[in-house]
């Protein structure tokens, strides 16, 4: 079927319309006539895929890796860094109209956004003893694509993809020894993360420099991957955080209490590893080991701003309500799912959005990331 594509919604699909149903097109842009194949169809909607682009988009490009729409790793590789941004930022704004019902947004920063190449400082590499192969998953699939070279990597992670017989297959099978392969693929997982001079393969920590300040990382926890864009949002978090008393809920491994040296910092986190190396990044911040909503039941801290950065998931039922009625003068949400971001905020009792703007920490993919500023109202 032939569709007019109206605009992008989450997760840079795009979105159409045909028999009084919506339907999401993969690989479309707005503005776009595309020839499209039916994915899936449920009741109220339809899933497809661009099978053919009859009229283009201005906006299209050719994707710049070869294994695109082969490997499973990047799904928006189809406009450039500067343009996705910007359809990143309307996706942003249209999910607070729609879910928050927020009918008049602040003005937004200027999107952040860099280069597609060699941007990315972490991988998941899938390692093949069998066929001595090793690369990343296929789409939507458990079968394996032979890469020795990702254009989105940094150099060290791709020193490392194109080596047939070193370090990745003998951490393979150090894996297989310890009965650690995956049973679904039959594959061997390795997380890899590049610090300053090494790669952490799992639980090594190493060592990341980032606007000054040393922080202490592995592949196993979570720490941001673009590190290029990461110290735009480091400067927006620090100069919009008021008060001499701050509470970092979903702190990992200490990334925004590191900034403030000169503060009273709270930092709560309930994973345990991720708190050992806050330990290390963040030494004045008290650490409560402690998931994020029995705490906030809990806890008689009284604080001038709150950092909250949640899963995709967003908020736990209540957390948004119990963070409001500890009165902070300045609430910072950063999400990494603006769905769940515009479903929690209109939850912050008493608090409206001042100022946002969006991060594209992953250029050439679908994933978006913002924050939010919510002062009292």
């Amino acid at each position: 079927m032939d569709l007019k594509i109206e605009r992008l919604v989450s997760g840079a699909r795009g979105l159409s319309h045909i028999n009084g149903k919506t339907v999401f097109v993969e690989g479309a842009l707005a503005g776009e006539l595309v020839e499209c194949d039916i994915i899936d169809e449920k009741h109220g909607y339809i899933e497809a895929i661009a099978k053919n682009i009859i009229e283009p988009s201005p906006d299209r490009i050719k994707p710049i890796c070869p294994y695109y729409g082969t490997c499973g790793g990047c799904d928006f590789q189809i406009v450039s860094p500067e343009v996705s941004a910007r359809y990143k930022e309307e996706i942003v704004k249209d999910n607070l109209k729609r879910i928050a019902k927020i009918t008049s947004l602040p003005e937004f920063d200027s999107p952040c956004y860099g280069p597609f190449e060699n941007y990315r400082s972490r991988a998941r590499v899938h390692v093949d003893l069998k066929s001595k192969r090793q690369g990343f998953l296929a789409k939507n699939s458990n079968k394996l694509v032979d890469i020795d070279f990702c254009p989105a990597l940094d150099g060290k992670l791709n020193d490392l993809l194109g080596q047939r017989s070193g370090v990745l297959f003998a951490e393979a099978r150090r894996k297989m020894f310890e009965n650690k392969i995956n049973k679904a693929t039959g594959f061997a997982e390795i997380a890899l993360f590049s610090g300053d001079s090494d790669v952490s393969l799992g639980n090594e920590d190493v060592v990341v420099t980032v606007c000054g300040l040393k922080y202490h990382v592995n592949a196993d926890v979570f720490f941001q991957s673009n590190l290029a864009l990461l110290p735009s949002l480091l400067s927006f978090v620090k100069e919009n955080a008021i008060g001499d008393s701050i509470m970092d809920l979903y702190s990992g491994v200490g990334t925004f209490s590191a900034l403030f040296t000169d503060k009273h910092v709270y930092a709560v986190e309930k994973q345990k590893e991720c708190l050992r190396l806050s330990e290390k990044n963040a030494p004045n911040a008290i650490s409560y080991t402690s998931d994020v909503a029995v705490f906030a039941k809990k806890t008689k801290e009284k604080v001038d701003t709150v950092i909250v950065d949640p899963p995709r998931v967003g908020l736990a039922e209540g957390v948004a309500e119990l963070i409001s009625s500890w009165e902070p003068e300045r609430i910072i949400y950063i999400s990494c799912n603006s769905v769940t971001a515009s479903r929690d905020i209109p939850l912050f009792n008493g608090y409206c959005i001042k100022r946002a703007k969006v991060f594209d920490f992953y250029p050439g993919s679908s994933h978006e990331e913002s924050a939010f500023v919510l002062a009292r109202i």
